[in-house]
């Protein structure tokens, strides 16, 4: 199930704090706005689904990540659920995002070729999943059943073969079986036609069809029409289940003599078919028709029941555990569910916050400290895992920092950590940090050696990034044996935190190439935004020489910032923009030079009306308007934030057009050109893009009239049309 987009380190560093990776009041950010991020700490932030995984492993060996998924590109530390079914399945060998994508189009032309859905079609009903199997299971028997007249077997096989196709448009299709006239080939004529009215969900007319078979030269048909009974009425019970708005309804609204029907038809082809093609898919559907009925303690006592097997194989049952968030979790209460497992991923649900302000899952019964005890007998055999829970109560619910560190001892030194055992430790960890221990830092780095395990060794680095810059400490992140390793948290530090001496170090003695090219980036553009133009000068000298890309080719720089980071879609950073710090600044305004010459007219005099005008270009064609810029609650609008390090206000675009405007020294074109730039701030929503204070309607408009009376003939008059 979602999470509220709440913080996994919740309380970590003050109660602001609203998400795992960049989660304060003081300008940080998510590296994903996703209401379903995880990170490897069984939390209440989580995504339910990723707790359940990080719990099966630790239950049963199951896998979090495939080996090589995690080798082969960024290891995400705050993670949507989508990323992490992706890590659980190996690479597709190829780290090229072209070959990622083919890779994606075949997945996807399989998963279409299964439903039997056309290319473009985007239509996979629930019915449809099992078609391509169906389809060979029949033309299998079809092909061995003697009693079908040799000439009769083509039709039939071509009919189901054109079902398999075009599932999604199954209501439409007419099958060509007017000449199958022997009884053994109408029989198979009944089901393909029964096939056809299933997947076109006219489940009155399929039970019809599949009823008229009774038995038959073939067991196959015979059994598969007698499933197919069950199958439908269940549909049926399904549709007759559902709102208005194609939502389930109530319990009490659901068409209860539908559901008997499909159930008894189900204990009627298990009590034939024991052992039958479909015995287990009927005794997994099962937990539908509990469903259904909304008997919630009979469900949970059934999904107790199958979170307790050992799965077959290493990697979790996507599919059950989707099913279980999405029949049994969402309204909190889980009567009937005895298995530890299953009620620490409810119990985590409960602790969510009601939060104000952010879209919340789940808005049931808290959990309190006395239902946890009540629990207690069904964690006997996992007391690590009960006693986590009521850290992780004290922790989350009550804010009870000095209880967690009772219920949870230290034992940080491990050479291997399970996740019930990391939670605990980082939870203590966390506890340390909320009561200001000085051992805080020390603690997260013993944690380091054990921390061996999928997503744990970016959980405490994150940690200590956190803990270090609000500490004021952030050089020590980026130094020769610094514990912390992650690109995307190095680069954050680099990013964010970073002043004009650590940057410039960083420039030229960074770890990687990606990290001293984001080094320069901020260190340049923070010199200009603040006005230290010999210091450009002096530091520009390392962008070197850097072609302007070619029209189309600057989307080689996008998603280089961690801010726009998605692990979704993105293996690596790309490299920062340099290019536009190099020869070739902004053009666009007449006699404007590249930047360096810009900075050198500046340095000589910072009044410069036209090197004013062209600063303000420079920052408004290379994207630097929302530099370092925060949204004020108070004022409730966005507003400078300087970099730590340089003082000042930055400059913002407004106030160059605004000191133009009331300077004598502009000529008319310069303040023709203010004025087109400054009506254009508000273009198209009707809030200034170019910071300042925002002015209402009126001033723009007569900024507009002034433009156009007083400097008519120049070209910003005459091409700006509107004012906004």
């Amino acid at each position: 199930m979602k999470r509220n987009a709440w913080i996994v380190f919740a309380g970590l560093f003050g109660a602001t704090c609203a998400a795992v990776a960049w989660a304060c009041a003081d300008g940080g950010y998510e590296t994903v706005w996703d209401a379903q991020s995880s990170a490897a700490i069984l939390s209440p932030a989580n995504d339910t689904r990723s707790n359940l995984i990080l719990l099966m492993a630790d239950r049963y060996g199951t896998k979090v990540a495939d080996p090589a998924q995690m080798n082969e590109a960024i290891v995400p530390f705050d993670f949507p659920y989508g990323v992490m079914v992706d890590r659980l399945s190996a690479p597709v060998g190829e780290s090229d995002p072209d070959a990622r994508y083919q890779a994606y189009q075949k997945a996807e032309e399989e998963r279409r070729a299964q439903y039997g859905v056309p290319q473009g079609s985007y239509d996979y009903s629930e019915l449809c999943h099992s078609n391509r199997s169906g389809a060979e299971q029949f033309t299998a028997a079809l092909n061995a059943d003697p009693a079908v007249p040799a000439a009769e077997k083509p039709a039939l096989r071509d009919a189901r073969a054109l079902l398999a196709k075009a599932c999604d448009k199954a209501g439409e299709t007419r099958l060509a079986l007017g000449d199958v006239a022997s009884p053994a080939g109408r029989a198979y004529a009944r089901y393909v036609e029964g096939a056809r009215l299933f997947y076109a969900e006219d489940t009155v007319s399929a039970q019809m069809e599949f009823e008229a078979i009774r038995p038959t030269s073939s067991p196959w048909l015979t059994e598969a029409a007698a499933y197919m009974r069950f199958r439908t009425a269940l549909a049926d019970a399904v549709s007759r289940s559902v709102d208005k708005w194609g939502e389930i309804a109530d319990a009490d609204k659901r068409d209860g003599a539908a559901i008997d029907r499909a159930e008894a038809l189900r204990v009627r082809y298990l009590q034939v078919y024991p052992n039958g093609l479909y015995a287990d898919s009927a005794r997994d559907l099962r937990r539908r028709v509990i469903w259904l009925r909304g008997d919630r303690a009979a469900l949970g006592a059934i999904y107790s029941a199958v979170i307790s097997r050992k799965p077959d194989g290493r990697d979790p049952d996507l599919a059950v555990i989707q099913e279980i968030d999405n029949k049994l979790l969402p309204p909190g209460d889980g009567p009937g569910v005895t298995d530890p497992t299953l009620l620490a991923v409810i119990d985590l649900m409960r602790l969510r916050p009601k939060t104000e302000g952010y879209e919340v899952d789940y808005e049931g019964p808290r959990l309190t400290r006395a239902e946890l005890n009540q629990q207690r007998p069904y964690f006997q055999s996992q007391p690590d895992l009960f006693t986590y829970l009521l850290a992780a109560e004290a922790f989350y619910q009550r804010k009870q920092w000095r209880e967690v560190l009772e219920l949870i001892p230290d034992a940080a030194h491990q050479k291997r950590f399970s996740y019930v055992q990391f939670s605990r430790q980082m939870l203590r960890g966390l506890a340390l940090n909320a009561l200001g221990d000085g051992n805080a830092r020390a603690f997260w780095l013993s944690l380091l050696p054990g921390a061996v395990q999928p997503y744990q060794r970016e959980a405490i680095e994150l940690a200590i990034y956190e803990h270090d810059r609000k500490a004021g400490m952030i050089g020590r992140l980026l130094e020769t044996g610094s514990p912390v390793l992650h690109p995307l948290i190095r680069q954050k530090a680099i990013e964010d935190d970073a002043g004009p001496g650590l940057l410039r170090e960083q420039a030229t003695k960074g770890a990687t190439r990606q990290q001293r090219e984001v080094a320069l980036y901020q260190l340049l553009a923070a010199e200009l935004h603040h006005g230290l133009y010999r210091d450009f000068l002096a530091d520009q000298q390392l962008v070197g020489d850097r072609p302007q890309p070619k029209d189309g080719d600057d989307y080689r720089y996008w998603g280089w910032s961690v801010d726009t980071y998605e692990p979704d879609y993105q293996a690596e950073l790309s490299p920062p923009p340099l290019y536009v710090f190099a020869a070739g600044g902004s053009d666009d305004l007449r006699a404007c030079p590249d930047i360096r010459s810009t900075a050198t007219s500046l340095a000589a005099n910072p009044a410069g009306i036209r090197p004013r005008l062209c600063l303000a270009e420079f920052i408004r064609r290379k994207g630097f308007d929302d530099w370092n810029r925060e949204f004020d609650e108070e004022q409730t609008r966005w507003v400078p934030r300087p970099r730590p390090g340089f003082s000042g206000k930055p400059v913002e675009r407004m106030d160059i057009y605004l000191a133009v405007l009331g300077s004598p020294a502009a000529s008319a074109d310069d303040k023709a050109f203010a004025l087109n730039r400054a009506i254009r701030c508000y273009q198209p929503s009707g809030t200034s893009s170019c910071g300042g204070e925002e002015v209402e309607v009126a001033v723009r408009k007569a900024w507009f009239r002034r433009l156009k009376n007083q400097y008519g003939k120049t070209a910003w008059a005459r091409e700006l049309k509107y004012y906004w």
